[in-house]
């Protein structure tokens, strides 16, 4: 149920960007999952849950998408209907979210070692910015990889979700130290 996803997402947000000060990097589908993660978080930073992070959403593709939902409000269901009537009209869109199309500002997210949570394609690990992010942040203790959807076992993602102790990315060995959920 979508309380009960909502409430664990937020368990994992404070326990690694609040507690642990690491970043959350979520592997998502540009359509339908990214936008389900970005209006759990609206809802959360809504009801005053969220903390104080950046999110972001850094995938030209995610973006696209989440601009082309947020244009067509009349494809929405009646839930997401209601949230917006009682709330700014923006069921993609707070304070402290921010979508990244650039290259620089994506390299960027992988040097700051402010927490944060990074959503990015694809959802199985395998390709785009999120390879990145991963290769960058799979030696910290204090960051988490949060696998959202269906990873076959030869992804990337698969790999990580069967528990591989090291993985090989753009060629080189990574030993995997963030959690993996």
């Amino acid at each position: 149920p979508e309380a009960d996803v909502k409430s664990h997402l937020l368990k994992i947000v404070r326990r690694v960007c609040v507690e642990q000060r690491g970043k959350l990097i979520i592997p998502a589908f540009s359509i339908d999952r990214t936008q389900e993660l970005v209006y759990a978080l609206d809802q959360l930073e809504s009801e005053g849950y969220l903390p104080h992070i950046k999110v972001y959403v850094d995938s030209p593709l995610s973006v696209s998408a989440t601009m082309v939902m947020k244009n067509h409000p009349e494809c929405f269901n009646p839930e997401v209907l209601a949230y917006l009537e009682k709330g700014d009209g923006d069921a993609f869109g707070f304070p402290n979210l921010h979508y990244i199309s650039s290259v620089e500002e994506s390299k960027k997210l992988n040097d700051s070692t402010e927490p944060c949570i990074i959503i990015s394609a694809s959802g199985m690990a395998e390709a785009g910015r999120i390879k990145h992010h991963i290769a960058n942040h799979i030696n910290d203790v204090r960051c988490c990889i949060l696998l959202v959807g269906y990873t076959s076992p030869d992804s990337l993602g698969g790999q990580l979700k069967s528990g591989a102790k090291q993985v090989h990315i753009f060629g080189e060995k990574h030993d995997v130290r963030a959690e993996v959920l």
